[in-house]
Formats: structure tokens, C-alpha cells, sequence
């Protein structure tokens, strides 16, 4: 028994009314072994990984886990035989401490009871103490700083989230760990200690990992054995190097193709000339300070963004990139600096009325709403418009640009890839036609093709007149559409150069580029 495979899943359909999803997917992992599950937005990875844990149930098909059909079982009875997993958009219990969310976890560990619980024995004590000592170290070993496992989730930077949501799946003490895009939103560097750490935690807990992943540098360096998707059918399976030779594969998923924006230096000496001619900066941001409770987030940040120009920010997690857009749209207050957006201050205004003044912002993790349609999602954006007859072209200029929300116009957004989430947010902040354009990782969760057509599109964007403040992990990709960037590390501004100047600066190359 001990040498069949630990996951064996045999013609397994699903799906969804018209839609399949799953088209009779073959797919073993072997026990020790660490597989990927590649493919574009939309191939049926996630909707496989929902299958495997008991979140959806298969048309058809049979999934055998450690000798055991689990076809049926309830998600709690499959997390119990030694299948966790984290999930592509974060889940945590936002208004729970990262120690409490791991403690989650646990539960399936610990010896609750509705006596116990209300009458707390010494035995109960006991295990609360032992299973927090317990989650302590997990954090620890996800990387988690000592200070950060009483904040609330909702208040750690991205990358913190993510660790928390691996302690929380580890705690569970699994045989197989499924990871549904666990770089997401992490710059080269960030990645390549992920790698390491995914290689540190099978060799000390003995795991089985399958991951679901669109950064080829981690597949390839991580992976021992690759299976690819593409409309719900596998299409390659093999080594890295195989897959990745792969002219299916490539032609399905790999991008090759680095856009490039016609007009970008000259835009940049238009915006320059028009400083020097004395034109308002479109954004000011003078020695801003933003805390979370105690926690000092941004420590007097200062930057500019001229008319017509793509401005980026880069930086690790936690550096403050997102909380500086969060500032600006009027959803953190500072405790101290200035603000002026087109020579408004805005520094109390409302998040409604910053809105109303030309700013729009396309979240980091896209928080659409997610029961209402594509469409509904899309009109939300031109909520506070007045000029009703133009929302009409507006639209279509949307749909033109991401043709694939036109086709799904009328689907839930909840139901949606990952990559046409992205879209929908992007496209409901353009309906609010904004003078600045704010993106948060935008290309995050993306595979590579889909990676150029973003970029592409922000490029448009741009060239049709539209100011963009880009937030990015994918830094080499933003600084090659950007004209000016600044660089974030812990709350502070500590370069800020054209963008050419900081492709080429050593410090950058190395940190956030992905070059030694």
C-alpha cells in the first residue's frame, strides 16, 4: 500500500450547468513528491482543489486519498484523514489575532466539548495553553514576526496573511498541503524564500504539497512533476523541463511577449515640461504618517504623480505600498503630512468624495461583490456619475478592452477565474471614468499570458489619457511601463528615480528584479 500513490483522482468531471470545469482529469501525486498544477486563468485548477477538499462535489469521477475514496465525505471528515489547504484569494477570519486564526487550525487536534468549553477544567487550560504555545511556532516557522501574532489579519500586509494562512493549514498537522497561488503578490526575492521554505517543510514534516502556481521560476524550482490544464482537459504532464519545452503549453500559457508603450518617453517629457512650466502636480503626498493602532505603517511618505504619467510602487510585503493607496482613496486617516489631489486637499475628505474629485482604485485581492453579475459589478463603479448617457460607451470601451467580461457579463463574479476578477476590478474602477487610476496588483494570481495582456491594457489606459499610480510586485514589469517609480521599506521612501534609472540600479536589480 505504502507505494501507491497518496492521491489518485480518476476521470474526474465537473460540471456547471453548460460549463465543464473538470473534463475527466486523470492525476496522481505520489507520497513525498511536490507537484504543480499549472494552466491559464480559467483551466480548472481551483475549481480541482475544491474538488479534492469536499468544497464542491465531482459530476463524475473517483478520488482515492491514502487508499480511501473520499468522494462525498464532508470537507471536515477530509481535513481529518490529512488534506489542507490554502486558498487563492486569502481567507482568514479578518477580525481574529493571527494567533487565534491558527488556533482555527487546531481544532481538529484539540479535544473540545460543550462541558469542557463552558466549564474550563485544568485540563481545558492545559490544552489552551499547549495549543498556543503550538501555534506560536507554526508562525514562527511560516516566517511570521514575534510581534505580528496579536494583530488582527485583516491589519498584516499581504505576504503576512499568506503566512498565516499556511500556519492555520499546517496546524491541521496534514499529509497532503494544496497551496492555491502561495506567491501571489510576492516580489522574486519573496519567492525564492517561499521555495525554500515549501522544501524545508516537507523534509521536517514529512508533507505531500500540491501547488497551484503561475510564477514558472517557482515551478520550475520547486516542482518534481508538472500537470498542466487548459479549458478543464490536462494537456502535459512531465518534468518542468518538459512541460516547459512543451509547444502546447507554451502556446496555451507561457507569455513571451513584453509590451511596449509607444510614446511613454515622450509622454514623460510632455509631463516634465508642463512642471516647468509651473502645472499642478495631479498628487502630492508630503511627509504622510499612518499608523494601525500603535503600529507606525507609513513613516512620512512624500511622493508626486504629474498628469499623464504611470507612477509605480515597489517594495517587499509589508512596506507600505498598499497602505499608501488605502491613504489616498480616504479608507486610513493620517495622523500627520499632507495631501492634494488636482490642488484639493484631501487629507479629511470622505472616500465618497474622493471619488467624486477623479480617483478610482482597483484593490489589491479585487473585492467584487461577488452575488452580484459581472455587469452590476461594472455599473457599480459609475455609482456616482451624472452623465448617465456616456456609461454606455464607457462600457463597451471596457468590454473592448477585456473581451472576456462581455461573454460573462451576466455571470455571478463570485464564480470567476482569478484572472477575470482581475478584469472586473479593473474595469469597474475605469467606470468611475477617473483622472487617476489606482492599481493594486494588478498582474497578482495572473498566468503569464494574461500577465502581458494586463500590462498591455494599463499601457492603453494610459495612452488614452488616464493617470495611473501602479502598485506591483512584478517590478521589472512595471518599471518597463512606467515613467517614474518610488521604492517603499518599511513605511519609507528610500529611492525614487525614473523608472530606466531604477532598472538599472544594483540595489533594485537585486532586491526586487529577481538578479543577483
Amino acid at each position: 500500500m505504502t507505494d501507491a500513490p497518496l492521491l489518485d483522482a480518476r476521470s474526474v468531471r465537473k460540471e456547471f450547468g453548460g460549463l465543464v470545469a473538470c473534463d475527466d482529469i486523470d492525476f496522481t501525486v505520489d507520497r513525498g513528491a511536490i507537484v504543480s498544477l499549472i494552466g491559464p486563468n480559467g483551466a480548472g485548477k481551483t475549481t480541482f482543489f475544491n474538488i479534492l477538499t469536499g468544497a464542491e462535489a465531482p459530476t463524475a469521477g473517483e478520488i482515492l486519498f491514502d487508499g480511501r475514496d473520499i468522494v462525498g465525505l464532508p470537507r471536515h471528515k477530509i481535513t481529518a484523514l490529512g488534506i489542507s489547504r490554502t486558498f487563492q484569494n486569502i481567507r482568514l477570519f479578518g477580525a481574529m489575532t493571527a494567533l487565534e486564526n491558527v488556533l482555527v487550525g487546531l481544532h481538529v487536534e484539540l479535544n473540545g466539548g460543550l462541558f469542557r468549553s463552558l466549564f474550563r477544567t485544568p485540563l481545558q487550560r492545559r490544552e489552551e495553553r499547549e495549543g498556543r504555545a503550538q501555534a506560536r511556532e507554526l508562525l514562527a516557522y511560516c516566517g511570521l514576526p514575534a510581534r505580528a501574532e496579536q494583530q488582527y489579519a485583516r491589519h498584516l500586509a499581504y505576504g503576512d496573511q499568506r503566512r498565516v494562512e499556511v500556519g492555520r493549514a499546517l496546524a491541521t498537522n496534514p499529509k497532503l498541503l494544496l497551496l492555491d497561488e502561495p506567491t501571489a503578490g510576492m516580489n522574486p526575492r519573496e519567492s525564492l524564500a517561499f521555495v525554500e521554505f515549501v522544501r524545508k517543510a516537507r523534509q521536517d514534516r514529512g508533507l505531500t504539497v500540491l501547488l497551484i502556481e503561475h510564477d514558472m521560476r517557482v515551478v520550475v524550482d520547486v516542482s518534481e512533476r508538472v500537470t498542466v490544464l487548459h479549458y478543464g482537459k490536462k494537456i502535459a504532464e512531465g518534468t518542468p523541463d518538459e512541460v516547459t519545452a512543451d509547444e502546447g503549453v507554451r502556446t496555451a500559457y507561457l507569455g513571451t511577449k513584453a509590451p511596449r508603450v509607444s510614446g511613454a518617453h515622450e509622454t514623460r517629457e510632455d509631463a516634465a515640461e508642463a512642471a516647468a512650466d509651473g502645472a499642478q502636480p495631479l498628487l502630492v503626498l508630503e511627509d504622510v504618517h499612518v499608523y494601525y493602532g500603535s503600529i507606525h505603517a507609513l513613516k512620512g511618505v512624500s511622493l508626486r504623480v504629474d498628469p499623464g504619467e504611470i507612477v509605480t510602487l515597489i517594495g517587499a510585503n509589508g512596506a507600505g505600498k498598499s497602505t499608501t493607496l488605502r491613504t489616498i482613496s480616504g479608507l486610513l486617516r493620517t495622523r500627520k503630512g499632507s495631501m492634494r489631489f488636482a490642488g484639493n486637499d484631501i487629507v479629511r475628505a470622505s472616500s465618497q468624495s474622493i471619488v467624486g474629485l477623479g480617483i478610482a482604485q482597483a484593490p489589491e485581492g479585487r473585492q467584487l461583490f461577488s452575488r452580484m453579475t459581472v455587469l452590476e459589478n461594472l455599473e457599480m463603479g459609475a455609482f456616482q456619475r451624472r452623465d448617465r448617457h456616456e456609461i454606455a460607451p464607457d462600457l463597451e470601451r471596457v468590454y473592448e478592452l477585456f473581451p472576456r467580461l462581455a461573454e460573462r457579463q451576466a455571470q455571478k463574479a463570485g464564480t470567476l477565474s482569478g484572472g477575470e476578477q482581475q478584469m472586473c476590478a479593473i474595469g469597474r474602477a475605469l467606470l468611475a471614468r477617473p483622472r487617476l487610476l489606482m492599481l493594486d496588483e494588478p498582474s497578482m494570481g495572473l498566468s503569464p499570458n494574461l500577465v502581458d495582456r494586463i500590462f498591455e491594457v494599463i499601457a492603453d489606459i494610459n495612452q488614452q489619457g488616464t493617470t495611473i499610480l501602479l502598485v506591483e510586485q512584478n517590478a521589472a514589469r512595471a518599471l518597463e511601463i512606467a515613467h517614474r517609480g518610488y521604492v517603499l521599506e518599511t513605511g519609507r521612501v528610500t529611492l525614487a528615480d525614473d523608472a530606466a534609472a531604477l532598472r538599472s540600479n544594483e540595489r533594485v536589480r537585486a532586491s526586487y528584479l529577481g538578479e543577483a
